[in-house]
């Protein structure tokens, strides 16, 4: 008898897949940061997901020119090119401050994206919201230390990825309206492949043979990861699987502790905890909008 599961299951299941499969990525990109430019990484695993896209939609009834439609070709372009230079930023940040501290940053992109939302989306935010936001971004102070003397000017700059983050998620769910999923994947690797294929050849140096099939992981991780995040959003809404990001701060601490000896500072976890829970309320409020629209 074949098991019957529930499409907000299957939605969650794909969903903490790709945050598995994201999580790993970062920790093998971690470690090739310290041999190779990020630039030079991230031109490889967009070149990846490029021939990834193509190859996904060139199989069956699907068209790469039927995909490539787009209603809003310039802002897929741009949302494509601020996900390829955060993504550059990003991974220089698990080398100078750690994966643990960079994605306890991230973790604030959801409030980030909830604030935004207001400005570029004209959706309706409740004081009770905007509360959590508030307190959401205490946390953030909490792990950034401001006007103490190890405050690391670092951690401004994974606040901006932050930013930069959540601005392309509001234009992705912008773009949403009209765009499939699909679309939207084919212009991230398109637009990443184009750019990081022109910037990269300048700070490319040679491979060692033992450090290639940690690239081709690295690339074969990502693109997975975008796949199986795709699927769970067919299956599921957004406001039932987000919660369920934060699980990639779980796994990544995991690994710095483990594999790179990073420490569990007490600012990071407790900033951490006030982010989560803050983003969580206002995921729940969302949801709870949506069931009484």
């Amino acid at each position: 008898m074949p098991l019957n599961i529930s499409s907000n299951a299957k939605g969650i299941l794909f969903i903490i897949a790709a945050i598995s499969c994201l999580s790993v990525m970062d920790g093998v990109t971690r470690y090739l940061t310290d041999y190779y430019n990020v630039i030079s990484i991230n031109m490889f695993r967009y070149f990846f997901l490029f021939l990834f896209v193509i190859s996904i939609n060139s199989i069956g009834n699907k068209s790469v020119i039927l995909v490539s439609k787009s209603k809003f070709k310039l802002i897929q372009i741009i949302r494509g090119t601020i996900l390829a230079v955060e993504m550059c930023f990003a991974h220089y940040l698990f080398l100078k401050i750690g994966l643990i501290e960079t994605h306890a940053i991230f973790a604030s992109c959801p409030l980030i994206v909830a604030a935004l939302s207001v400005v570029f989306l004209k959706e309706k935010v409740g004081w009770r919201r905007w509360s959590a936001i508030l307190i959401g971004f205490i946390g953030i102070l909490i792990m950034l230390r401001p006007g103490t003397k190890v405050f690391d000017p670092l951690s401004l700059i994974a606040l901006g990825c932050a930013v930069a983050f959540a601005i392309y998620q509001i234009l992705t769910r912008y773009v949403s309206s009209e765009d499939s999923p699909d679309t939207s994947l084919f212009y991230t690797g398109i637009t990443g492949f184009v750019i990081l294929g022109s910037v990269g050849p300048f700070f490319y140096t040679s491979v060692d043979n033992a450090h290639w099939i940690w690239m081709l992981l690295v690339c074969m991780l990502g693109a997975g990861g975008h796949f199986l995040m795709i699927n769970a959003f067919k299956h599921s809404e957004a406001s039932i699987l987000q919660p369920f990001t934060y699980l990639q701060l779980v796994f990544v601490s995991i690994i710095g502790v483990l594999i790179f000896n990073e420490k569990l500072e007490s600012e990071i976890v407790i900033g951490s905890l006030v982010v989560i829970v803050a983003g969580l309320f206002t995921f729940w409020r969302e949801y709870i909008k949506n069931q009484n629209s």
